[in-house]
């Protein structure tokens, strides 16, 4: 298994820090045993906490002291204040593991204590980034010996010190820390402006974040004095308060010269990235959100130069949180409609290539409310070729939280169709992962949206979508209000049959995951009489399969014979061996044993080919117990042994019962 390596470089010029970095050794020994450390850097918004933490994380990756991989959560809040859940974030620590999205638990305790057993046996790090709260950290904290959990904050966090966390605390640089990093920074010999360098370091406060600004400007300007910019800061720093540090502003004014000197197309871009939703972008929407012209590519080489802009080692653009209030804030004197068409255009370039993610993750088959065409009228599909879903998928992890913040900001400004068309789309990331606490609010979201612009038939299917994510959360009473009393309702006044039949698909699912099957059953008829009328055929072939895991014996058998050439015929290979494997384990009840290994045997081979692992482990598993009764021992113990390591590759839980199912073999 890859072993996970997710918390970003630090930045390229790191110097100081020597007595911090020393006390972290000391409290995270590399390798150490007993039991799991938590250390909290703590210190000021722009001191360099993150930087301080990555490079830390640099230094020692390379040893082996942590063999079980870097795990990286970041809490910090989108523009509009929104943060990352906890659950939602443990889903995405365990995707990291190594877990498949198929075994990874609804609740947050289960999540967590998933988490602490996939780390229990080698030594991990996870840092936890811009955390607020002692709840943000707790649930991750492993249990195997030699793991540490790394918090980076500017909160307190005293109930984490109360249960024996250590502290690392990062003020503003003195004046000649901040000295060697300005020099460090800028190159060169200015030995001749020693006082000047030393008035500019003051005005900085000693934050890295304002002394790379003010480098990065002399940079960009070989004819200019460090104490030209120290009189220019001054200058600037009249009556600006808004980045204060400890009561004293002194860093706004370093921003405010850079920002002066950009030129005009630069510093328009400057302004709109502070607009926008998401903590990180793309050169794609960066460029999106410039608008059209030429100059785009180079005004973003520009702010980086400048050093207001910061590139990833994922290639990712963002803004310091405290470069970001700068940049917000002249935005605001920006006219209106400038703003409005800027995050307009981000809008939809995010839509446009998260319909045609949808497309590639789900297929084109799917029910979809939204209209793919005019979106993607003029524009190529990005997710093409035997890669497509894998790279769709990957695309949707990455733009996973600006496409949440982007759902939020469109609501704030009434773009209800954005809103609810974004929240369509992202439910084929939901599906095929477990972020339940974001489903659940994204599709509130949409849904409200889509009742604002009057489409009745988007919010019916929005709120039944949303009664998975309740229904998994555990929130049962919440999923049946989003079904029974809202969305099913409207679906009946809905002219489309197809809606009706796929809500009514969706009350099956909820009645199976509540053990109510006649209910359950009564709803997957009605869907289907609905899908038979709109001649739906996969709606037909996919429900089938559903009725026919509710029911049982010669019942269940016709409906799953009924199934299997409708679903060869839709030509989804995944679900064709999820039917033959129903169908094989239907056949050994009611006593057909030849024909039940057959299918199985078959289900194994469909899977196979799909690399539908999950799936397969199942079919393995109850091959196994075929060919076992069967007294084919030889056959018995290889699929055994396959289901299991499939499911210790998937990381479920369930290898170790397998496993031991398989030691009984020769104990029989």
């Amino acid at each position: 298994m890859l072993v996970p390596h997710e918390v970003p470089l630090g930045p390229g010029v790191f110097v100081n820090r020597e007595r911090e970095l020393g006390l972290l050794r000391e409290l995270l020994p590399i390798g150490g045993v007993g039991r799991p450390l938590i250390c909290i850097c703590r210190g000021f918004p722009g001191v360099g906490k993150t930087a301080f933490v990555r490079h830390y994380v640099e230094l020692i990756s390379d040893l082996s002291g942590y063999p079980g991989g870097y795990l990286h959560v970041d809490f910090s809040a989108s523009p509009s204040g929104e943060v990352v859940s906890v659950a939602d974030a443990l889903a995405s620590c365990l995707i990291s593991c190594g877990v498949a999205k198929e075994v990874i638990p609804d609740g947050l305790a289960a999540r967590a204590n998933l988490l602490r057993s996939r780390t229990a046996e080698r030594g991990v790090m996870i840092v936890l980034d811009d955390v607020t709260d002692p709840g943000q950290v707790t649930p991750f904290v492993p249990r195997g010996a030699g793991s540490a959990v790394l918090v980076v904050t500017s909160s307190k966090l005293t109930e984490l010190q109360f249960d024996g966390a250590a502290v690392v605390e990062l003020e503003p640089l003195l004046a000649e820390d901040g000295v060697h990093l300005f020099t460090s920074l800028r190159g060169g010999d200015a030995a001749d402006e020693s006082a000047q360098v030393a008035e500019l370091v003051r005005l900085c406060a000693g934050l890295p974040v304002a002394l790379r600004v003010a480098a990065a400007r002399l940079a960009a300007r070989p004819d200019m004095r460090v104490g030209d910019l120290v009189a220019q800061i001054a200058d600037e720093g009249a009556g600006m308060a808004a980045f204060a540090v400890r009561g004293v502003d002194k860093v706004s004014a370093v921003f405010a010269v850079t920002y002066g000197a950009l030129p005009e197309s630069a510093a328009r871009l400057y302004r709109l990235l502070g607009l926008f939703p998401g903590r990180d972008l793309t050169f794609e929407t960066a460029t999106e959100l410039a608008g059209p012209g030429d100059s785009a590519v180079v005004d973003l080489e520009t702010l980086i130069e400048s050093g207001l802009l910061t590139v990833d080692s994922a290639s990712r653009l963002s803004l310091h949180p405290l470069l970001r209030r700068h940049a917000s804030g002249l935005a605001e004197f920006d006219e209106g409609n400038v703003r409005s068409a800027a995050l307009r255009r981000v809008l939809f370039g995010l839509l446009c290539r998260a319909t045609f993610a949808d497309l590639a993750v789900l297929g084109p088959g799917r029910l979809r409310c939204t209209r793919h065409e005019p979106i993607q009228a003029g524009y190529s599909n990005p997710f093409t070729g035997p890669e497509a879903k894998k790279q769709a998928l990957a695309w949707f992890e990455s733009e996973r939280l600006n496409l949440m913040a982007a759902v939020r900001l469109a609501v704030k400004h009434g773009w209800n169709d954005f809103a609810w068309q974004l929240a369509e789309a992202m439910t084929a990331l939901y599906v095929q992962r477990r972020y339940l606490v974001e489903w659940t609010e994204s599709s509130d979201l949409g849904a409200q949206a889509a009742a604002l612009a009057g489409n009745r038939d988007a919010e019916a299917r929005l709120r039944s979508f949303a009664s998975r994510a309740w229904t998994g959360l555990g929130d049962l009473a919440r999923a049946e209000r989003e079904l029974v009393e809202i969305a099913l309702p409207m679906a009946e006044q809905s002219a489309s049959k197809r809606l009706q039949a796929s809500v009514w698909e969706l009350m099956g699912r909820f009645h199976d995951a509540t053990d109510d099957r006649e209910r359950a059953v009564q709803a997957y008829r009605r869907a289907i009489e609905l899908f038979t009328e709109e001649g739906d055929a996969r709606g037909i072939a996919f429900v089938l399969f559903f009725l026919g895991c509710s029911q049982e014996g010669a019942e269940a058998l016709a409906t799953l014979e009924d199934a299997l050439p409708r679903v060869r015929e839709v030509g989804d290979r995944r679900m064709e061996g999820r039917v033959l494997t129903r169908l094989g384990a239907v056949l050994d009840e009611v006593g057909e044993p030849s024909r039940a290994r057959a299918v199985l045997e078959s289900a194994v081979e469909v899977l196979v080919q799909d690399g539908a692992h999950f799936y397969e482990a199942t079919a393995q598993e109850l091959l196994g117990e075929l060919a076992y009764r069967q007294q084919d021992v030889a056959i018995a113990r290889s699929a055994f042994t396959r289901a299991a390591g499939l499911l210790r590759e998937l990381c479920s839980p369930r290898a170790s019962e397998v496993e031991e199912r398989l030691g009984q073999l020769d104990v029989d």
